[in-house]
């Protein structure tokens, strides 16, 4: 992608030996250096073509990247997008064409701006600019680099922030690295960190090819396993929860705040035998107190506690939800209020000590302040870390009480 020889920043692949040395080298870069870096990134990679662009993607992320764009000044020559059904319309009077035509009209002599961003198992970004630049494109970077240009405008975005903003959390990030097993897992934390401070996606890895939250190298189910769910969705993780365990557990709270995902998380538990009794579903977001919040609905997986929801729906803490067992086990994908709701578990987890797998990858701090916390409630437990998707999508942060773990002696990098 041509954006990464223009960061200025060494990249790539590094053993066991070095990841440590990779930290120090990427935090030691200046305040200074990174705010040069982001302000040039993006017409560096364009090569005098800043205001000839065509947005890759006409979903959520290129419109916003459309809306952003003219705030600014700057009318894109097209949308390019893999929907056949956009390709004879236009978006807010910008034109829609195939990945092929965009190409062949304006490859040549424009940018194109990958405005994609979901979990994408076949490829995400990186495998999108390859194909563009296959068949003519000279010139395609990640959206987060024209971010960087107008962060006034798109800045914050889920992970995605300002590199010298980054740099203030030196400390933090140091602690939160040195929390983790050696290893695997101090590696994968490093190469998270070089692609939130660099935008290159090379740093990353595939994704991990078990099963999220049920990872059984390092931990395995018991019989008295009694699963909390915060995030349930349309019980996409209880499904799992079934087949790690058997169908042999205590039993599961599960919390889902979106109407038509709760809705779809009922019908499932009430048409599966080995959830129909067991599981306790309860209709709230899980946060920090017990409360009334804004809520972002319809997303389906994406549903999420925002100020400009256009619908209220009740908060929970966990500390307070009334639990028929002990839990032990925790997974919370909340989209952002991870935090929040790890700090109204703070009694439960310090009391119970449950295993823990937390997403780590919606916001740009969650990285480091996601362990950091799980540490201060459990110092004993054990921390791992694990992507299971392409561009830096589904992290999980897993905190394995000492009883708990498997084989964390197998911590090695690749392994």
């Amino acid at each position: 992608m041509t954006t990464m020889k223009a960061m200025g920043v060494t990249t790539g692949c590094f053993g066991e030996a070095e990841y440590s040395q990779r930290l120090e080298e990427l935090l030691g870069e200046s305040e200074e250096a990174a705010l040069s870096r982001e302000r040039s990134a993006f017409d560096e990679a364009a090569r005098g073509c800043e205001r000839r662009i065509v947005i890759y993607g006409a979903g959520e992320l290129g419109r916003r990247t459309l809306d952003g764009l003219r705030a600014n000044g700057v009318e894109p020559l097209a949308f390019a997008d893999r929907n056949r059904a956009l390709w004879t319309r236009a978006i807010a009077s910008v034109p829609v064409f195939s990945p092929e035509e965009a190409p062949h009209r304006f490859g040549s002599d424009s940018v194109f701006v990958v405005a994609v961003w979901h979990p994408a198992p076949g490829g995400g970004i990186r495998s999108i600019a390859v194909r563009l630049e296959a068949i003519g494109c000279r010139r395609v970077v990640p959206f987060s680099c024209l971010f960087w240009k107008y962060p006034s405008t798109f800045l914050p975005y889920h992970i995605f922030d300002l590199p010298s903003r980054l740099k203030r959390s030196r400390v933090a990030i140091r602690q939160a690295f040195g929390l983790f097993q050696r290893g695997r897992s101090q590696a994968e934390f490093v190469r998270q960190l070089e692609f939130r401070l660099t935008g290159d996606l090379h740093c990353l890895t595939p994704p991990d090819p078990g099963v999220q939250y049920f990872p059984d190298r390092l931990f395995r189910p018991r019989a008295d396993e009694y699963f909390v769910d915060c995030g349930a969705y349309d019980g996409d993780t209880l499904r799992g929860l079934e087949k790690w365990t058997g169908g042999c557990f205590r039993g599961a709270a599960a919390l889902e705040a979106d109407p038509a995902n709760f809705a779809a998380l009922q019908s499932y538990v009430a048409g599966s035998p080995k959830l129909n009794g067991r599981v306790l579903v309860i209709q709230a977001a899980a946060g920090s107190r017990r409360d009334r919040v804004r809520f972002a609905a319809g997303e389906l997986a994406s549903a999420h506690v925002a100020e400009a929801g256009q619908i209220e729906v009740d908060m929970v803490a966990l500390d307070e939800v009334p639990l028929p067992y002990k839990p032990t086990y925790i997974k919370m994908d909340i989209e952002g209020s991870e935090m929040d709701a790890l700090l109204g578990a703070a009694n439960l987890m310090r009391q119970h000590k449950p295993l823990a797998a937390i997403c780590s990858y919606h916001r740009l701090e969650d990285l480091w302040q996601i362990p950091l916390r799980i540490r201060e409630y459990m110092p004993e437990a054990r921390l791992f870390l694990r992507l299971y998707n392409v561009d830096g999508w589904d992290l999980v942060c897993y905190a394995v009480p000492p009883d708990r773990t498997v084989d964390f002696s197998r911590e090695t990098v690749g392994s």
